[in-house]
């Protein structure tokens, strides 16, 4: 019994099976008009203790409204500070929607977090960080975009205590990084 909970410990650390792997989004159909459209995406939270993405799914029905996101912008924190926008620095769950807005062509993403993260863009889960860790990323992803417009996505993320992070960089591909800019996400209130 040991040895496969060892097992599933070590097969949810691992790289991501997409790394590397080029995803070609679909744009958001209808596309957000610019008189609904808000910045920062739409989060709910939940507070409970959970150490993996898949009980953290099982919170979905409790979660709450919470103040809006203002994208996957929120650097390594201090242990004091708040796990994102959610008035809390331990055991923060959040469902996030919204859109990203890309320019046409192939980008490199590089998605950072502190603790478990799935990320679904255009509706294609394109990363997984499953399981408590410090900020950090499993490696960069490829999108295409076939032309510039806005594109739905949604997460889950989860923070168990202390320290908490979700980051985005991005870059074209051999290009340099650099962090995403609040003006790339917006969301539609419900």
């Amino acid at each position: 019994m040991a040895a496969l909970a060892l097992a599933a410990v070590l097969l949810s650390s691992a790289p991501p099976t997409w790394a590397g792997e080029q995803f070609s989004l679909t744009p958001a159909e209808p596309q957000p008009s610019a008189t609904e459209l808000r910045p920062g995406l739409a989060v709910k939270y939940a507070y409970g203790s959970v150490e993996w993405l898949e009980a953290a799914e099982t919170w979905r029905g409790h979660a709450s409204p919470g103040k809006p996101l203002e994208g996957f912008v929120y650097g390594d924190t201090n242990g004091v500070d708040n796990a994102l926008t959610s008035g809390s620095n331990t055991e923060v769950i959040a469902f996030i929607e919204g859109y990203l807005h890309f320019k046409a062509g192939v980008h490199e993403l590089e998605f950072q977090s502190n603790d478990g993260l799935r990320v679904t863009l255009a509706g294609m889960d394109v990363y997984k960080h499953d399981g408590k860790h410090a900020c950090k990323s499993l490696g960069a992803i490829q999108i295409k975009a076939p032309k510039t417009a806005w594109y739905a996505v949604r997460a889950l993320y989860f923070q168990k205590k202390g320290t908490a992070c979700l980051d985005l960089s991005m870059r074209k591909p051999g290009g340099e990084w650099d962090w995403t800019a609040p003006e790339m996400y917006g969301h539609v209130p419900q």
